[in-house]
């Protein structure tokens, strides 16, 4: 069905207002039929059912910044954006948490926690929404220290396929009735429901930050010192491994020249980052720097021909994983990596896209290819895992007439 359809167009515009209908966009060099921005819950939820009694596609948008991962959408699909569902609705200091509507970009989020000495220790793009940062489960280098986006979320409202708005969890952090459903929607890619509402809970802003740098000369030191780093059991936000290409994205200058680069950040006393100081130093030669906010760290492809790969492991296959990475990597290739996973730009062909396929799953590595630059490839994600079955009887029960970014 497209937007040139006067009935579909008619029936949008009876939900949201013609002015909340736009025209085409293109996803994954897609045309799409055309652009809702609901106002209100009930309305994204008529859409939704309007969406399943006519088997349209609907495609969950928050600012677009995870739009790359997985399948491209079905041609003519209709996108739902959350532009307009970016409310704080409530902060409460006293208990740490705080519940925003979807659509509320991380860095509004985090400005507004700010005035009461609060935020969320994610370290995701700053115009990400939060509910594109649950639905695609992006919580960054910081998760070394303060655990993933999905220890932080205490609870949310999801619109379903069949239109039904749901609540799961809590808005406390001692919620222990019934099954944590919350947790399904994180990471599912807006294949299970619409999420509009989340709750986190929070942490109080660190008084100072201090990182620390490391130069590494080869793969293997840098894997080293890493696993040195982390047996210290230091309270550390993280611990990051890059290539010179990726510290210099984030470093302006880069005042020590060597081919890879260890960064480590903490916050706390300036008693406390004295003590880690002194325990970095005594197992790596590390240059101490103050560090006021935690940047964001990111490598994207920009040239055809390359692909993103986001790679998860245990630490003890951590040097194999890269090893097989790296032996790909673009001439310019960026890339990063904590002591559990991370990503690379890598050239990409169908060849060497099925070697790496076979190669990640021998090692037990958990992986997915992003944001491809000019080709296609077959198996994002990777082969079928053995919950799979499970996953599409989920899928079913939440989403009947499969409407929700089918194939995603």
């Amino acid at each position: 069905m497209s937007i040139e359809n006067f009935k579909f167009c008619q029936a949008l515009e009876g939900i949201v207002g013609a002015s909340n209908v736009s025209g085409t966009m293109r996803l994954h060099g897609v045309e799409m039929a055309a652009v809702c921005t609901p106002e209100t819950e009930p309305q994204a939820a008529e859409i939704i059912r309007f969406a399943a009694s006519n088997k349209i596609a609907v495609v969950p948008y928050g600012s677009g910044t995870g739009q790359c991962i997985g399948y491209p959408p079905p041609r003519d699909s209709l996108v739902l954006s959350t532009r307009k569902l970016a409310t704080l609705i409530q902060h409460e200091p006293a208990d740490m948490v705080a519940t925003a509507q979807a659509g509320m970009q991380l860095a509004d989020f985090q400005s507004a926690l700010a005035t009461r000495g609060q935020w969320l220790p994610l370290d995701g793009p700053p115009n990400a929404t939060l509910g594109g940062l649950a639905a695609t489960d992006r919580s960054g280098a910081c998760a070394h220290g303060y655990g993933t986006l999905r220890d932080m979320v205490l609870g949310m409202k999801v619109i379903n396929g069949d239109g039904v708005l749901r609540k799961c969890g809590g808005k406390v952090v001692k919620n222990v009735t019934g099954y944590a459903m919350e947790k399904l929607y994180i990471g599912s890619l807006g294949t299970l429901g619409l999420i509009t509402e989340i709750t986190f809970k929070l942490r109080p802003l660190p008084g100072n930050r201090d990182g620390w740098h490391i130069a590494v000369m080869d793969l293997r030191h840098g894997v080293e010192s890493m696993r040195k780093i982390a047996a210290l059991n230091l309270p550390l936000e993280m611990i990051q491994l890059l290539s010179t290409q990726a510290a210099a994205a984030l470093f302006t200058r880069l005042e020590v020249s060597a081919p890879l680069h260890l960064l480590v950040s903490a916050a706390g006393t300036a008693v406390e980052l004295d003590r880690i100081d002194g325990e970095i130093n005594a197992v790596a030669s590390a240059s101490r720097f103050q560090w006021r906010t935690l940047d964001f760290l990111y490598v994207q492809p920009d040239t055809e021909g390359q692909a993103l790969v986001r790679f998860w492991c245990v630490p003890s296959r951590l040097g194999q994983t890269l090893e097989l990475l790296l032996s790909g990597l673009s001439e310019n290739g960026a890339w990063l990596t904590g002591i559990t996973g991370g990503a690379c730009v890598l050239r990409l062909a169908p060849a060497r896209t099925k070697e790496l396929t076979e190669g990640l799953t021998r090692l037990g590595v958990n992986f997915r290819f992003d944001d491809a630059q000019g080709f296609s490839i077959e198996a994002p994600f990777g082969p079928p895992r053995p919950e799979a079955a499970l996953m599409k009887r989920i899928k079913t029960a939440l989403d009947p007439q499969g409407i929700l970014n089918p194939g995603r």
